[in-house]
């Protein structure tokens, strides 16, 4: 099903649009992206990097019953991919979230990014059973990242907005058999 993003921080209209469309059949989910608006940047060059800095579409999705452990899968304009199993350790003096970050090494997403007219679309493909990280239903946020061309000043986008400067707000995430 299609849906549109909305600002992060405050949950109105964004400043770009942004949808992705959800399907899930026979344990294997997909997300498409379609992203308007964009410089492209990206900062990262390879597997695994960060690339939070530069534009980007990521899910946070897993099966912890308490949503402290969870997979993030990044996908940058270039289709280079950044997976990470999560563990939310709460939050600091600041309310900013505490994370420990275990990257993924064995690339189980599927990625694909084109360019287009008015921007690009990310599609990312995953069997469930990859991300399975407790025996609880599946949960998950949606986001897209922009820049504006730099590393400051991020547009945040989400599917479920979270009314913070942050993604990693697990109290957010929804159900995943709810929007499939």
């Amino acid at each position: 099903m299609l849906y549109e993003l909305k600002d992060c921080r405050t949950g109105g209209k964004p400043v770009y649009d942004t949808t992705v469309d959800i399907t899930e059949k026979d344990g294997v989910v997909k997300f498409k992206f379609t992203a308007h608006h964009t410089e492209y940047y990206s900062s990262g060059e390879k597997y695994n990097d960060i690339h939070s800095a530069g534009d980007a579409c990521e899910i946070l999705i897993g099966s912890d019953p308490e949503r402290k452990v969870y997979y993030e899968i990044e996908i940058s304009t270039e289709n280079q991919l950044m997976i990470a199993k999560m563990t939310n350790c709460g939050v600091d003096e600041q309310n900013f979230p505490v994370l420990d970050i275990d990257f993924v090494d064995e690339c189980f997403v599927k990625s694909n990014v084109e360019r287009t007219d008015f921007g690009y679309i990310a599609e990312l493909e995953f069997e469930l059973k990859n991300i399975m990280s407790g025996d609880g239903e599946i949960y998950f946020n949606a986001y897209r990242l922009e820049t504006d061309g730099g590393e400051l000043d991020k547009h945040l986008f989400a599917l479920f907005p979270t009314m913070f400067p942050k993604f990693h707000v697990p109290s957010y995430f929804c159900y995943l058999k709810d929007f499939t």
